[in-house]
Order: structure tokens, then sequence, then C-alpha cells
């Protein structure tokens, strides 16, 4: 069995057992429930299920009292657990699997509210031994194959399923709660765009994507280019995988989503992956990630910049980088539609320039980092006017910091707000520090008389001007004040 429940309590002693109905009644003016039998699970029982049905004869009370029952389990003879209490059924089914290959004792006290209880007798069972897993062909999950599977049970094993290979899924595949599936070194599984994977757990009952050899990298991981709604992980924990080599379009990755893919994670754990956790770096994705677990991989997430709103919640530390990784650029990863990044315990990491266009305003929380590698920055409204926006707007106490990956003046570029008119372009309560490279006249250029408003905000370590102006030697549509400037080369206010 994979794990008991310990949540029942010990409340009763052992001599109470030595007597099939009360003796002394603590109310001798009142008469015990009568003598009853159980039913199932049989006294003697072998290869009974490891989350079985309880049965019993109703105790009949003599004074005509409602009688309630406690249902006791345990390992030893007499068992003292309480399993469930109170009951008004004479029925109960175990919530959570029982050991394999264990003897187990069971009995019930039958209680009519008036301190008369009646205990039935005690009866023992084996439950069966734990099944080995099922080796699944390579076209399991194939619309071609006439025995294909669209739902993988709960066999209440350790391991339920091993993979050998790099499976498609061409249909809707279900996996049950507590499903263990070990992949062998190599394999993988590819969710193709007529297939679907719906893996729903529980907190209890986590479905586990593992490897046959518990090493980073043993198995290549999950690719998903599927845009069905039922794509699905909840309470799923994926560990071991992101060798790489199931597309050769991304980076590798213990979850790799294609273009379009749809999926919700929720309450999801990735752990010990080599490469990324999850990778999503190509466009126009319906994704969200909540209240997830990644560690102990190369960098948490890759993804783009329109996908990153869509975190929430969640922990993405241990890993040998802790950051969200983005990539920006020309076409479909352009901010294009209005965005918030909140913030998420790490910082945000730019691979490419942001680049913020067609009106979208891109609204960044109180206490976010944003990281640039070298040379990388911010473009808004490159070509024309608009309308686009950044709202940086932090607090004294949680200042929103833009800053290098490389700790040296110069090491990223610029925020280039070029011909943006709107009025919310803002920044305020904010660290810029490690900018004015690659050609920048300052860590903050305006080109063509944006709409902007500066102030509380700290340049540090800059390796060119604080505020630029292209075009002219002041920007009339500026608002800034109560700036601070430390080791910066060029001065405050420049122009070309």
């Amino acid at each position: 069995m994979k794990y008991l429940k310990s949540t029942l309590l010990t409340l009763l002693v052992i001599s109470v057992f030595s007597c099939s109905k009360d003796d002394d009644n603590p109310n001798p003016g009142n008469q015990s429930p009568d003598s009853f039998n159980l039913i199932t699970v049989p006294d003697g029982a072998t290869d009974v299920d490891l989350n079985p049905t309880f049965s019993w004869e109703p105790a009949i009370d003599p004074d005509g009292d409602a009688v309630s029952y406690d249902v006791y389990l345990d390992t030893e003879n007499p068992p003292t657990t309480v399993l469930a209490s109170d009951l008004s059924d004479i029925t109960y089914t175990l919530q959570d699997n029982l050991n394999a290959g264990e003897t187990y004792y069971w009995a019930v006290m039958a209680k009519d509210g008036n301190q008369g209880e009646t205990l039935s007798n005690v009866a023992s069972f084996v439950t069966l031994d734990q099944p080995a897993p099922i080796i699944l062909s390579c076209d399991s999950f194939q619309r071609n194959n006439a025995d294909a599977i669209t739902l993988l049970g709960n066999r209440n094993s350790d391991v339920d399923y091993i993979i050998d290979c790099v499976t498609s899924v061409e249909l809707d595949l279900e996996i049950e709660p507590g499903v263990v599936i070990e992949f062998a070194d190599g394999a993988g599984m590819k969710i193709r765009d007529d297939g679907s994977l719906n893996a729903v757990g529980s907190q209890n009952d986590p479905i586990i994507l593992s490897a046959t050899t518990k090493i980073r990298g043993a198995w290549k991981g999950i690719l998903s280019s599927s845009e069905s709604v039922k794509n699905q992980f909840e309470y799923v924990n994926i560990e071991y995988a992101g060798d790489g080599g199931l597309t050769s379009n991304s980076e590798p990755a213990s979850l790799i989503l294609a273009s379009e893919a749809y999926f919700r994670l929720n309450n999801v754990s990735i752990k010990n992956g080599l490469n990324n956790g999850i990778a999503a770096t190509a466009s126009n994705y319906n994704v969200e990630i909540n209240n997830s677990i990644i560690t102990g991989c190369d960098i948490p997430i890759f993804t783009n910049v329109n996908t990153a709103e869509n975190i929430s919640g969640g922990s993405f530390t241990g890993n040998t980088t802790d950051v969200i990784r983005l990539v920006s650029g020309s076409g479909a990863n352009v901010m294009d539609a209005s965005t918030t990044w909140k913030e998420l315990g790490v910082p945000y990491r730019m691979a490419s320039d942001l680049v913020i266009n067609n009106g979208a305003k891109f609204t960044i929380e109180p206490g976010v980092i944003i990281e640039f590698e070298d040379t990388k920055g911010i473009e808004i409204d490159k070509l024309f006017d608009e309308g686009s926006a950044i709202i940086a707007v932090g607090t004294e106490a949680k200042p929103i910091t833009f800053t290098g990956v490389t700790k040296v003046s110069g090491a990223w570029s610029t925020i280039s707000v070029r011909r943006t008119t709107s009025v919310q372009n803002k920044i305020d309560n904010v660290l810029i520090e490690y900018a004015g490279g690659a050609g920048a006249g300052g860590a903050i250029e305006m080109w063509v008389d944006p709409v902007l408003s500066v102030t509380n905000t700290t340049f540090k370590d800059i390796d060119a001007c604080a505020l630029y102006n292209r075009y002219g030697p002041t920007n009339p549509n500026l608002t800034e004040g109560d700036n601070t400037l430390v080791n910066v080369s060029g001065g405050y206010m420049c122009h070309d």
C-alpha cells in the first residue's frame, strides 16, 4: 500500500473488549442495545480490497433509543483505534487505503446515547497482496489501437504503471487520484493535438509521475501540443524528468507546452528535474499555473511575457537559479495586451528585450524584481504611438527593482519609452541599477516627447545618464522629482 493515513484516535482501552454487552451499566434504569454481529468484512476473510466497505447488523435497543455506532480497526487484537464514530448507518467505507498483505482486526460498538453500550464480536481479515505494476505498451493511448486505454485507475500499488518508451496520447486520457506511474530511463509522453490528459488527484492522494531511476533527468518529461480544455493537472507530482529530446522547438523541461496549448496546473509539484521545470516559450497559450511548487530544477519556469501574468502563488525556490525566465521579442511574444506581474518571491528574468505595444498596459506590483540578461531592456511603442504604458508603482517598504543579472554598471540596456502618449506611464518608488549599456543614453530613454512620470526613484551604478531625451533638449511631457543618483556616470538629465 502507498500509505495509511494515521488520522484515527485511540480512545478505547483494551479492557472494554472483554465483554460483549455491558454488565455494569452506569445508568441502571437504561438497557443497553442488544447483541449484534458483523457482516462484512467477515472473520477470516482473505484478499480483501485495500479500501473495503464494513457492514454489520443493526443493534436493537430495548428502550427504543436511537443507536449510533463506533467502528474500530487495528493491526492488533483487540482493536483500539477509532476508525469512525457516531455513525447512524450500518455501513462504512474506508476512505484511505490499507496496507497490502496485512492482517487487520475490526469491531463495532453500539451506543444508545444513555451510557448503554454493546460491543460486537471482533473479526480479522487479511488484505490482498500488492499487485505488480502494469507495463503499458507504446500504443496504449493511440486511437488506432482497438484496446486503447482512456482511464488509468488506482491499483493501490506502490507503482501502478510503468511506461518504457515515449508514448503518444491521441485520445482523452484520465488518471485517477493516487495513481503512481514510473517512466523508464529515456521514456516520456507526448500529448498530441487530438488528445488530452486530465490528471486530478487530491491532497491526500496525489498522482505521482516519477522515474524508475531516481536521478534528475532520468526520463524526458511531458510535451503537450493539445488545445483541449480537458488538459489539467491538479495535485500531481512530477519528479526526476527534464532530460530533453521531446522536441527541437523548446528548451528541455519536465513539462513542455507547445504553441497554443491549453493547460491548467493547480497544486502541482515539480521536483528534481533537469533543466527547466516548465517551458512554454512559444505563443498564444491558454495556461494558468496556480499554487504550484517547483524545486530542485535548474530554472523553475521559462515562458513568454504574456503567460507570466497567469502564474499565482506557489514556491519557486531551491533550484539552481530561482527566477521566472521570460522571452519576448517580435511577433506573437510581444506584450500586446495589458498584463500584471505579481510578486512571486523570486525575480522575473528577461532573456530578450521586453517589447510593449498595441496599447498594452504593463503593471508591476510592489516588491517585484525584474532582472535583465546582458544588453537587454524594455521598449515601449517603438515605432508608433499606440498608447502603451509602463505602470511601475512601488512603495517605500516594497520598491520595484530593475536590475541586471550581471552586477556591473551598464550590464543591461535601458527602459526606452518612445512614442507613447499614455498618461498612465509612471515610475515611482523604483530602484534602477546596472543599466545604461549597449549604447543607451540613459537608464530611462525618452523618444519623441513621450508622456512619463518618474518620481521617488533611485538610479544606481548607471553607465550613462539617469534620464536621456532624444530629439530635443527637454521633454515637455516629463514629470520628475525626488529622485536619487548613486554612481551615475552621465549625470541626471541628458539629451542628444
